[in-house]
């Protein structure tokens, strides 16, 4: 047994779960995982019993519990350097575009829930579409400045936390720009990646709510 256990939600659904589930991943960090199956009875009180926010990702380290994708990502930082950009005003920049993921796409989050099986070429409201052209040119700037094939050239926590959003604009065929399609496809052929995706088209476990949006 790890001393490390990650407990996440659904691989189809949890964006949040995915992101430090990848970070663990490039750390080679060995860490068992949890899958608790989100919105059947008794769900909430399992995750009540990790953490007072009663949400996924939380990562069980020893005795202790770290909820929170960031502040995992951070402990996975701390033991493995290279998770972040080694340049100081890079990682500045990394921490900044996590930031704006960590807390903000409102709308892409609403309109595009995360859904791997999901293929859609439906209309998407217009919020939905300004935030994903606001990521585009996030992306395609820090791309265009870093020489790719990731945010800071390197792979780094950054690039885990657009992975998500990456996956609505295939599951919602979002419009992109040609340098972040090429972004995405870079993302989304990651063999770790694929591993999850893997497991999210194995499962069968099903949210009607989120598989209903923008139908």
């Amino acid at each position: 047994m790890s001393a490390l256990t990650l407990f996440i939600g659904n691989y189809n659904y949890s964006s949040w779960s995915l992101r430090p589930w990848m970070v663990l991943r490039k750390a080679e960090l060995p860490f068992d995982e949890e899958v608790i199956d989100l919105d059947i009875p008794g769900y909430k009180d399992k995750l009540l019993a990790l953490s007072d926010e009663g949400t996924v990702p939380v990562l069980r380290v020893n005795d202790d519990y770290l909820p929170d994708s960031l502040a995992i990502c951070e402990f996975a930082a701390k033991a493995v350097p290279n998770l972040w950009p080694k340049d100081a005003g890079h990682k500045a920049l990394a921490l900044e575009a996590v930031e704006k993921m960590h807390t903000g796409f409102e709308a892409i989050r609403r309109e595009a829930p995360m859904n791997l099986r999901r293929r859609t070429s439906t209309k998407m409201p217009q919020d939905c579409l300004d935030d994903a052209a606001e990521i585009c040119a996030l992306w395609d700037d820090l791309l265009s400045r870093h020489d790719g094939p990731y945010l800071f050239n390197e792979w780094s926590i950054a690039d885990a936390f657009y992975m998500p959003v990456a996956t609505r604009f295939t599951s919602y065929d979002l419009p992109r720009s040609v340098r972040s399609d090429t972004y995405i496809s870079e993302l989304m052929s990651d063999e770790d990646y694929l591993e999850w995706e893997m497991r999210a088209f194995a499962e069968d476990h099903v949210l009607p709510e989120t598989d209903a949006v923008n139908r």
